[in-house]
Parts: structure tokens; C-alpha cells; sequence
């Protein structure tokens, strides 16, 4: 084999080598080759978004990962009971997955107006982390299917009603219009009573936060409740205890109780009252016979009163105590 032979095998084993390099160089910027392992979380998303297998997955702007498989669970459902049937499995690296915390959001994107698509990964601001064995719930992309459909729909109610009515839009615009007028007029009107009306308002303004201001009437009223508010939490404890203990007391006399016993409890006290009332009516008497006496009605009044027969019945109980047989024969 001659030099210029080798020379030449030389330059094409190069030339290849360069473009094998280029070519992984290039696959490796897309996003489509990763050097290394990548961590996996799962996302879940109500539609792919047109995001294939192999997207790149961006963090701040810069390739964290890929998409590295999906799934179509079509009866998966979420708890609103909306459609859930994609699943993303993505590979991200630890540095990116570390970072997520609990509020962590996923969006679809695309590089410029016409570019593919990709996932768009965002932190979140939660203290605690993401746990990596739970799924990512995605924001789901707008669906421009479903935006067309229902602007068709308005234009065809749209269209419907024209062909109805064609002086519809004429006479909404006019009505618009008389709209318009009048409250113009209204407010040409009245244009000082609203003036008025503003510095009524300006002045009450004022006044409220003069009110609420230290030393107001407001800021007082405010700092008194604030009071009675730690004064009722300090209080209403002990209170709340004092009262359990007397519910307590109550619930142990009545437990024991039954409808019989209640039945005698109430003979009893209507037997109590009837005495009571008996009772009255001999004080009634008693003092009605207490003022006779006190009066000088009848022999014990007439007794109690003239003291010449008390004096004379002194004597005879003197002269019986003195001479006994007196009592049963006469000298």
C-alpha cells in the first residue's frame, strides 16, 4: 500500500470520526441525548399538549430532562371527575427534582410561534419538598379544537339571529346609543348634586378616619372590645369549668330519678302548699283574736284590760293558796 493510499484512508477515518462527533454534539444541544442517569416522576395531564416522547423538559429555561415514555389511561378521572387519561413519565436530573417542592407546576410550552413543544417545569414556592414518588398534577395547554368549536357555535347563534331578525344588530347599537345619550343628560343634570354628593362623601371620609385614628371615638370603641375580648378569654375558662361542675351536681341528684318519683314530687309540693295555705289562714285568725284581746273584747280582754279584776282575781288565788278548803265548803 503506498503513502498516498493511507494518507487518504487517514482523512475519510477522520472525516468520519468528526461527523460522528458533530452528530452527538448536536443530538446532545437538542435535548435528545443525556450522559448520565435522570430521576423519574410521573405527571398527569388531561391532554398531551401534541408533546411527544423525547421532548425536553426545561427549568428556567435551561434542558433539566426529557420525556421519556406516556401512557393513555382512557377511564382515569380526577377528583372534580374530569378527564385524566395522560400520563407522563419524565426523566429529570436530581438537581432539578430536589428543588420541587409541593406547589410544583408543569406547563406545555413551544419554542417560538412554530417550534415543538415542551414541558416548561416550575419550582414552586412551597417550604415542603415534593416527594418524588408522587405524580405532578400538569396544567393542561388551551385546546385551540375546542376554543374553535364554540366560536363557531357563537358565530352560527350569531348568524341565526341575523337572518331572524337583520335589524337586531341595528337596533342594539341604536339602543346603545339612547343608552348613552341619557346618561349623559342624567349626569349634566345633576352635575352639582353629584359634586355635593362627592364632598359629602370626601367629608365623611375624613371623619371615619379621624374616628379610627388613636384617641377617636372608634379607635376606642375597637380598643374596648379588644379588652372585653381577652378579659371573656380569661374568664370564661374558669367559668365554663364552674359551670360543668354545677351541670355535673344536677345530672347526679336527677340521674337516680324516675317518673314515679317525679309524680310523688309533685304530690308532695302541692300537699306543702296546701299546708302553707292552712297555715295562713290560722295566723289570720290568731291575729284577729290577739288584737280582740289587745282591745279589751270579752271576758279575757275585759281580764287583760281592768285591773281591778285582775287585783281581785290576785286576792282569791292569794286566799286559796292560803285557806284551800274553801273550795269545797263555805263558812
Amino acid at each position: 500500500m503506498s503513502n498516498d493510499e493511507s494518507r487518504l484512508e487517514l482523512k475519510v477515518g477522520a472525516l468520519l470520526a468528526v461527523a460522528v462527533l458533530g452528530g452527538l454534539a448536536l443530538l446532545w444541544l437538542m435535548g435528545e441525548l443525556h450522559l448520565g442517569s435522570a430521576d423519574q416522576i410521573a405527571v398527569d395531564f388531561g391532554h398531551t399538549g401534541n408533546v411527544v416522547k423525547g421532548a425536553p423538559v426545561k427549568l428556567g429555561g435551561f434542558p433539566v430532562g426529557r420525556v421519556e415514555k406516556l401512557e393513555l389511561l382512557p377511564s382515569r378521572r380526577d377528583a372534580q371527575n374530569e378527564p385524566l387519561p395522560v400520563k407522563m413519565t419524565l426523566g429529570i436530573s436530581s438537581e432539578a427534582l430536589s428543588s420541587l417542592r409541593t406547589d410544583a407546576a408543569l406547563t406545555v410550552s413551544t419554542q417560538g410561534p412554530l417550534g415543538e413543544p415542551y414541558l416548561e417545569l416550575w419550582p414552586g414556592t412551597a417550604e415542603q419538598p415534593h416527594d418524588p414518588k408522587a405524580s405532578l398534577r400538569g396544567i393542561d395547554p388551551p385546546r385551540i379544537d375546542l376554543v374553535a368549536n364554540r366560536l363557531a357555535k357563537f358565530l352560527d347563534a350569531a348568524s341565526k339571529t341575523l337572518d331572524d331578525d337583520p335589524q337586531a344588530i341595528g337596533s342594539l347599537l341604536t339602543g346603545v346609543g339612547n343608552l348613552s345619550t341619557t346618561v349623559n343628560g342624567v349626569l349634566t343634570e345633576n352635575r352639582e348634586e353629584l359634586r355635593g354628593m362627592a364632598k359629602d362623601l370626601r367629608a365623611l371620609s375624613a371623619l371615619a378616619r379621624m374616628q379610627l385614628e388613636p384617641g377617636g371615638r372608634t379607635h376606642a370603641l375597637i380598643d374596648d372590645a379588644a379588652a372585653s375580648a381577652k378579659l371573656a378569654r380569661t374568664d370564661l375558662p374558669d367559668l365554663s369549668k364552674k359551670a360543668s361542675v354545677a351541670l355535673g351536681g344536677l345530672a347526679a341528684v336527677a340521674g337516680p330519678l324516675t317518673e314515679e318519683d317525679g309524680h310523688r314530687l309533685k304530690a308532695m309540693i302541692a300537699k306543702y302548699q296546701a299546708a302553707g295555705d292552712k297555715l295562713d289562714v290560722i295566723a289570720a285568725r290568731a291575729d284577729r283574736v290577739m288584737a280582740k284581746l289587745e282591745s279589751g273584747d270579752g271576758s279575757l280582754g275585759a281580764l287583760m284590760k281592768d285591773k281591778e279584776v285582775y287585783d281581785d282575781l290576785k286576792s282569791l288565788l292569794a286566799d286559796i293558796r292560803k285557806h284551800p278548803w274553801k273550795m269545797l265548803w263555805k263558812d
